[in-house]
Parts: C-alpha cells; sequence; structure tokens
C-alpha cells in the first residue's frame, strides 16, 4: 500500500511538471514570433524611447523585424545604361579622410591652354580645355579633356549677343568683350566653367590658365625638355618620330598648337598636348616643388593665371610627384559619341551618355 501511495505522489508531481512545461512552450513559441538571437540581443540592448541615455552613451537604432505579415513589394527599378549605374557619388567618404602632401579631400580644376601670344592671329585664343579631378586622399589624379570645337549653349553668352558657341570661340568672346578688364581672362574661363556645369554637370571650384608662351619659356629656359613622342608627326615644317625626343621650347609650341583640317584631327592635338603634360610630370619629379613653382611663375611672365594660391600649386606639385604614374589618367570624350560637322564644329549626338562617360572617367580609381 505504501508503494502504491509513493507511485501515484510521483505520477501526481510529473503531471504538474508536465503542465507547466507545456505552458512556458506555447508562450515562447506560439505567442511570439522568432527573433534571431543576434537580433534579439542588439534589441535588448536598444535605449528604451521614454528613458534618456546618460552622457557618452550612444544611441543605437532601433532595429525593425521582419513579421509574417504580407508587404507587397514595390515595382522592379528601371535599370540604366551601365555607365548610369557606376557614375561616381560624392567623393568624401565618412570617417577621417588620408593626408597626403599637407591636404586631404579633392576638387575639380577647370584647365585651360592658350595660344593669345602666337603673332598667327589664326591661333589666337584657347586651344586646349581639360577637366581635372585632383584627388589627394585617393592620390590620383584624372585629366579629361573636351575639344575646343565642341557647340554648347550658354545663357551666360546672351549678354554677348550669342546663344551658344564652342568652347574656343565662347573663351574669345568673352575674353575680347572684357580686354579692357583686368579680370578679362578670369572672366573668360568662368563663361567655360558655367557652360560646362550647365551641359556637362561637372562643376570646377578652381581654375588655371596656361599659355604656350610660358611653356616655351620654361622649355628655354632649362635648355629642353625630354618629350615622349606618342605617334609619328609629320607636318611641311617638321618631322617628329615616334619615341623620347628632346625638344626646345619653340618646337614644343608648335608640337602642340598644330591642328590639321581633317575631321577629327583634335584627338590627335589632344594626344599631343597630354605628351607635354607628361613631360612636364617628368620635369617636375626631377625638382623640388616649391623650386619648380617658383622657377616656373619666374619664366611665366603674364602667362599662368589661376585661382589657387602659390600652397596650393606645391601641394598640386607634391602629388603628382608622390603618386604612382598609373593613377594619373588621361580622358576625352569618345569621337562615336558626337558629331563632327564638316565646318569643324562639334556637336554632342546625345548628353546624358556624355555626361555618364564624364563621371565615369572622374570616378576611375587610376587602376
Amino acid at each position: 500500500m505504501r508503494g502504491r501511495t509513493t507511485i501515484l505522489i510521483l505520477l501526481g508531481i510529473l503531471i504538474v511538471l508536465g503542465t507547466v512545461i507545456g505552458i512556458i512552450i506555447v508562450q515562447l513559441f506560439y505567442r511570439q514570433p522568432y527573433i534571431p538571437p543576434s537580433t534579439l540581443a542588439a534589441m535588448m540592448s536598444l535605449t528604451p524611447p521614454d528613458t534618456t541615455p546618460g552622457p557618452g552613451t550612444p544611441t543605437i537604432s532601433r532595429i525593425v523585424t521582419a513579421t509574417s505579415q504580407s508587404v507587397p513589394l514595390p515595382p522592379p527599378a528601371t535599370m540604366e545604361p551601365p555607365e548610369m549605374l557606376n557614375t561616381p557619388g560624392p567623393t568624401d567618404t565618412p570617417g577621417p579622410q588620408k593626408e597626403v602632401c599637407g591636404t586631404t579631400g579633392s576638387y575639380i580644376l577647370l584647365a585651360i591652354l592658350t595660344d593669345l601670344t602666337n603673332p598667327d592671329t589664326e591661333k589666337d585664343g584657347a586651344i586646349g580645355f581639360r577637366i581635372v579631378q585632383v584627388d589627394f586622399s585617393h592620390e590620383r589624379v584624372v585629366v579629361y579633356a573636351i575639344p575646343p570645337e565642341l557647340v554648347l549653349p550658354g545663357a551666360n553668352l546672351q549678354v554677348y549677343g550669342r546663344t551658344s558657341a564652342t568652347l574656343t570661340d565662347a573663351f574669345d568672346i568673352v575674353y575680347n568683350a572684357e580686354r579692357s578688364n583686368a579680370d578679362a581672362i578670369s572672366l573668360a574661363s568662368n563663361a567655360i566653367a558655367q557652360m560646362i556645369n550647365e551641359n556637362l554637370g561637372i562643376l570646377a571650384s578652381h581654375y588655371m590658365i596656361i599659355d604656350t608662351a610660358a611653356i616655351e619659356n620654361y622649355a628655354n629656359s632649362v635648355g629642353s625638355l625630354d618629350v615622349k613622342i606618342s605617334e609619328t608627326y609629320v607636318t611641311d615644317e617638321f618631322d617628329l618620330q615616334r619615341g623620347s625626343r628632346k625638344l626646345d621650347g619653340s618646337l614644343i609650341r608648335k608640337y602642340i598648337t598644330a591642328k590639321a583640317t581633317a575631321l577629327g584631327s583634335e584627338w590627335d592635338r589632344v594626344l599631343r598636348q597630354n605628351d607635354v603634360i607628361n613631360a612636364f610630370r617628368v620635369e617636375m619629379k626631377r625638382r623640388d616643388p616649391s623650386q619648380f613653382i617658383a622657377s616656373f611663375i619666374s619664366q611665366a611672365e603674364d602667362g599662368l593665371l589661376s585661382d589657387l594660391t602659390v600652397g596650393q600649386l606645391r601641394q598640386l606639385v607634391c602629388l603628382s610627384n608622390s603618386m604612382e604614374s598609373v593613377r594619373f589618367r588621361f580622358n576625352t570624350i569618345p569621337k562615336n559619341r558626337l558629331n563632327l560637322v564638316v565646318d569643324g564644329t562639334i556637336v554632342i549626338q546625345d548628353t546624358e551618355s556624355v555626361r555618364a562617360n564624364i563621371a565615369n572617367s572622374l570616378g576611375s580609381t587610376g587602376e
């Protein structure tokens, strides 16, 4: 009898324990949604909405967990062309940026090559336009050439009696109209910057104008420059075979200004101008940045104008000297995106495509 009583008591205890465990299981797993342990731990660390964290306590963003409720999905987004998808975002990234040559960040520079002092009036004016992205934190420079004969509309040209013009004509129109003004060249470069911003979506924050006379004077002051000729160049006046050549200032000036009349010849001149840019990069590497800037300015006279300070110019030379050559990139508008007109002018076929090409080129990693 005593053994039977003991068994009944044990069975009663087991029944009670089973009931309690069953209730706990139902409460935990059937009355609450399942939350992964990692998410649950994160939610438990949240600051309650009705309390204020003490000084120095970080506020963690609230996590929204999935539920079984059906939520309608948004319609699929229209896919943009690959170039648009790869268009770079803001150059500044969260967190501290790498400091190079005593500075950080990046900027867009509008560089214009002029030939204002050439005795041949047909060559007078602007003969080269480049958008330059100078990125210290990522140690890269991208030089994007825009053909001078590219026709763009410009609201700022209306005061001069025009609604559109080639870049070279726009520069000449403003420069000649403002010639009595000490800031004539700055006004002309600002007009170009506005046209490029309105039409191509690139806003330059700085400008630099270099005249061919300044390049000629500097090359003559050091005797000659080593120029690596990218393609054999033949004219009625002189021939230059492909390869490294020592050129004096006079020949360098002819090399970067000469232009054939054939359609598409502007791309040939862009390559020749790039050859000389590379020659100056090699020359700068041989010299201390401060020494090079002082020497070039002394030879340039009025042939160098920029809103960059001398200190900023030194930083630019420092970056060019310190970075790997592969991270100094050259690009230009592809000819297949433009219409080359018989009169020598150039018209954009698809503005959005060109804008995307420029944005992607400036966003290049340089690798």
